[in-house]
Formats: C-alpha cells, sequence, structure tokens
C-alpha cells in the first residue's frame, strides 16, 4: 500500500471514529434521560426501559467498532494494515473502503462467521 492510499485510508478511519463518539455520545444522552425522568404513564417504564437497553447494547458494539478503528490505525502505523489476519494475503481495497477496519479477507471473514455458528 502507498503513501496516498494511507492516508486515504487513514482519514477514512478518522471520520469514521468521529461517527462512533458521536454515536455514543447520543447513546449516553439518552440514557441519562431515561435515568432522569420518571414516566408519568405505566406503559412508559416499558418504552424507557426498551430504549435504554437498546442504547445500551448500540454503545457496547459503538466500542468494539472503535477498538477495531484504533487497531486498523496502529497497523497503518506498522505498515501491516490490509493484510488479512488469519490468511496473510491482502484485503481488497473495495472492501476497506466500506468497512476500514476489517481485520479479515471476505473468504476467512465467512469462514468465521461459519464456525462461530
Amino acid at each position: 500500500m502507498n503513501k496516498k492510499e494511507k492516508e486515504f485510508f487513514l482519514k477514512l478511519l478518522e471520520k469514521e471514529k468521529e461517527r462512533v463518539f458521536k454515536n455514543l455520545a447520543h447513546a449516553r444522552e439518552v440514557i441519562e434521560k431515561s435515568e432522569k425522568g420518571v414516566p408519568t404513564h405505566i406503559a412508559d417504564y416499558g418504552t424507557d426501559a426498551f430504549e435504554k437497553n437498546l442504547e445500551v447494547g448500540l454503545s457496547n458494539s459503538e466500542s468494539k467498532i472503535l477498538e477495531a478503528i484504533d487497531l486498523a490505525i496502529k497497523k497503518i502505523e506498522e505498515g501491516t494494515y490490509g493484510i488479512c489476519e488469519k490468511c496473510k494475503k491482502p484485503i481488497s481495497k473495495e472492501r476497506l473502503k466500506v468497512l476500514p477496519y476489517a481485520r479479515f479477507c471476505i473468504k476467512c471473514q465467512t469462514e468465521k462467521e461459519k464456525s462461530e455458528k
């Protein structure tokens, strides 16, 4: 991967990181709001609990994505970005443009998902 491509993917990762931070901030706001407010109707208790659980789940997912982004940035610095962690072959540029923090090529990711089922 040349210098220009590395810069492109680094910018893409930073943009994705910014998106994740915004989502996490929003999730915190929703959780804090639901903890402060007291529902006036019994049905609102279920809605509040559902929204809180949804936001907590999203926060956990976003935190994992953030870890993957940080790992990808580290790989760019080390010169190992874009290499599949399993087969050690290059991950396609198309895949990295869609999922810049991808750790596996399509083939290995598919095999990984099948084995996890």
